[in-house]
């Protein structure tokens, strides 16, 4: 026997194909745990994966055991940033029913004085048509008139008011100043400017009518006259507002045409 027999081929050359071919299949079957360096079987991985999923089901189970003391910062946060977004939702309806409560107050209340309005109205007209009606009548229904805003028929019957009238001086002042209103609520400035001084003739200290003077002569661009007119009303009650606010706005508007 030749010393060549002893030798021999390598196993994987000397091997057969099916032998190969089952080693590729057992090396396919293996993998390789690079960070441990050792080759790891499918059915240890599955054990490995089954206690990491465990782990993390604990851990899981253990947060939402935790007391809300013992939770994540983000956690409290947003309980706390619930806590302040129903609270502020609360103020807004709490708003929103007082601004209706009040307007609802308000229309109710407009409702009842027009319907008083209207019956007054309605009674003392009766009275005029039957023609037997008094001076302090036709004064009363032109009042009523202008607080309806219908100044047409306040400047008729308050014109008759002041014709009829034989009572105290200071009372035909009022009626003076509520036809000026009349007037200038109608746009007739000069035949305001007319009552009013009658008003502040008869009443020196009207502070009321003044105001309405003042105010009668700016829209005639009398300027001059309606700062008068808001002095002497400011001389008469230095904490009127009405005199001090168009006076001053007077003096402005006087400033930039000087300047």
């Amino acid at each position: 026997m030749s010393a060549v027999a002893f030798v021999g081929l390598p196993a994987r050359v000397a091997a057969p194909r099916t032998a190969a071919r089952g080693t590729q299949v057992s090396s396919r079957a293996a993998i390789t745990h690079r960070g441990a360096g050792a080759l790891v079987s499918p059915a240890r991985v599955s054990v490995l994966d089954r206690r990491t999923t465990g782990a993390r089901s604990r851990l899981v189970a253990k947060q939402r055991a935790l007391p809300p003391s013992a939770l994540p910062a983000p956690t409290l946060v947003a309980e706390v940033a619930d806590g302040l977004e129903g609270g502020i939702q609360f103020l807004y309806l709490g708003s929103l029913l007082a601004i209706l409560g009040f307007a609802g107050f308000i229309i109710v209340r407009q409702v009842l004085i027009r319907r008083e309005l209207d019956e007054s109205a309605k009674n003392m007209g009766e009275r005029i048509r039957a023609g037997d009606a008094t001076a302090e009548e036709y004064f009363e229904m032109g009042s009523i008139m202008l607080r309806k805003k219908v100044y047409t028929q306040a400047v008729r019957n308050l014109k008759l008011a002041a014709e009829m009238w034989q009572g105290d001086q200071e009372d035909l002042a009022q009626i003076h100043n509520a036809l000026g209103f009349g007037y200038l609520s109608t746009d007739k400035f000069a035949e305001s400017v007319v009552e009013f001084k009658k008003a502040v003739e008869l009443q020196p200290g009207y502070v009321t009518a003044w105001n309405n003077l003042g105010d009668a002569l700016e829209q005639l661009n009398d300027r001059k006259g309606a700062m008068g007119a808001y002095e002497e009303s400011l001389v008469l009650a230095p904490g009127n507002q009405v005199a001090q606010n168009r006076l001053e706005d007077i003096k402005r508007r006087l400033s930039r045409l000087n300047q």
